[in-house]
C-alpha cells in the first residue's frame, strides 16, 4: 500500500520531473487551468476549464493507475475504448417510447469529497488515506481559485471518475430496467430509457429520482427543463442520433442535406483542402451509422470527378 510520499516518489520516476518540482505542481494543481466557454447548441455559452499541460501529464499517469481498479458499469458508453454514440443509440432503436433526463451541471456536481470517498471504497488496497487525499487533489479544479475542488470538463482525468462515480446508481438503475424488459444507457450526463408498451416510462423518472436520492455521493439533480418523454409519433433523438420510425438509426435529414451540399461542391472543385478533411469525416461518421450512404451518394452522380 502507497503513501503520499511514495506515491510522488513512483510519479516522479514514471513521468521525468524531479520530486520537489513536482511536489510543487501537485499543490497548485487545482489553480494551473485555463478558463474558456464554448457555445451551446441550444443557445448560451457552457465554461470549460482545461488543466496545464504538467497537470494533464500527472492526471494521465493517475488514470493508467485507476483504470484497472475502479468500477465502470457495462451500460455507460462514454469516453470508453470500442464505444461510440451509436452503441448509445442502438438498444433504443427496437423501441417505440423514449425518456431523456439529464443531470444539471453534473462535472462541477462531483467534487474532491465524493472522489475521496469513491477511492477510499475501491482503491484502499493500493493507497492509503495520504495517497487517496493526494490523487483526488490532483484531479480537481478549484474554479474562481476557492473550493470545494471539483471536477471540470476539459480535464483528462474526469471522464473516469465521473464514469465511476455513478457506478451503484447504474447498477441500481440497470436491474430494474433490465427486469421490466426497458433499454437503460448513460453518457456521461445523458440518460435515455426506453420501452416498446406505453406507459412503461412513467414510473421511470420516479425511479431515477428515487436512485439519486439513495447516492452517498455524489450530490446530483435532474435538470427537469431537459426531461423529454417522445414516441415513435415524433422525433427521437439519443446523442445525437435520429431513431426513426422504421425502428434504424439515422444521422437525421439537416445532416444528410449539408454532405450533399458538400460533395456537390467536392466534384465542382469548389472545396478547399480543410473542407475536404471535414467531408471526409462526416462520410465515414454517416457510413458507420447508416452503412452504404456514401455509395448511394456517390452514384447518385456521374462516374466523372476524383476521389475522397
Amino acid at each position: 500500500m502507497l503513501n503520499a510520499q511514495a506515491l510522488v516518489k513512483e510519479m516522479s520516476i514514471d513521468i521525468g520531473i524531479l520530486p520537489v518540482h513536482l511536489r510543487e505542481i501537485i499543490i497548485t494543481a487545482p489553480l494551473r487551468y485555463k478558463v474558456f466557454t464554448i457555445s451551446k447548441k441550444n443557445g448560451g455559452n457552457r465554461e470549460v476549464a482545461q488543466p496545464a499541460r504538467e497537470v494533464k501529464k500527472i492526471q494521465r499517469w493517475i488514470v493508467q493507475k485507476l483504470t484497472p481498479l475502479l468500477p465502470v458499469h457495462e451500460i455507460t458508453t462514454a469516453y470508453r475504448a470500442n464505444s461510440s454514440i451509436k452503441k448509445n443509440a442502438q438498444p433504443h432503436a427496437e423501441n417505440n417510447f423514449l425518456l431523456k433526463i439529464d443531470f444539471k451541471n453534473f462535472f462541477p456536481s462531483i467534487v474532491k469529497s465524493d472522489i475521496i470517498r469513491h477511492l477510499g471504497i475501491y482503491c484502499a488496497e493500493e493507497y492509503d488515506t495520504s495517497a487517496i487525499a493526494l490523487i483526488a487533489h490532483c484531479l480537481c479544479w478549484a474554479p474562481n481559485r476557492a473550493p470545494p475542488l471539483r471536477l471540470c470538463i476539459g480535464a483528462p482525468s474526469s471522464p473516469l471518475i465521473s464514469n465511476s462515480i455513478l457506478y451503484n446508481f447504474d447498477s441500481l438503475v440497470f436491474d430494474v430496467t433490465k427486469e421490466k424488459g426497458i433499454a437503460y444507457t448513460r453518457y456521461a450526463d445523458d440518460i435515455s430509457i426506453s420501452s416498446s408498451k406505453r406507459g412503461e416510462l412513467d414510473e421511470m423518472l420516479a425511479l431515477i429520482e428515487s436512485a439519486i436520492n439513495k447516492l452517498d455521493y455524489p450530490s446530483i439533480t435532474i435538470n427537469s427543463a431537459k426531461t423529454v418523454f417522445a414516441s415513435r409519433k415524433g422525433c427521437r433523438f439519443v446523442t445525437g442520433i435520429v431513431l426513426t420510425s422504421e425502428k434504424k438509426l439515422s444521422v437525421g435529414r439537416e445532416r444528410k442535406k449539408l454532405i450533399r451540399a458538400m460533395y456537390h461542391r467536392f466534384r465542382c472543385g469548389l472545396l478547399g483542402d480543410k473542407e475536404r478533411t471535414r467531408l471526409t469525416g462526416l462520410l465515414a461518421f454517416v457510413e458507420n451509422i447508416e452503412p452504404g450512404f456514401t455509395a448511394r451518394l456517390k452514384n447518385s452522380y456521374d462516374s466523372k470527378g476524383g476521389n475522397i
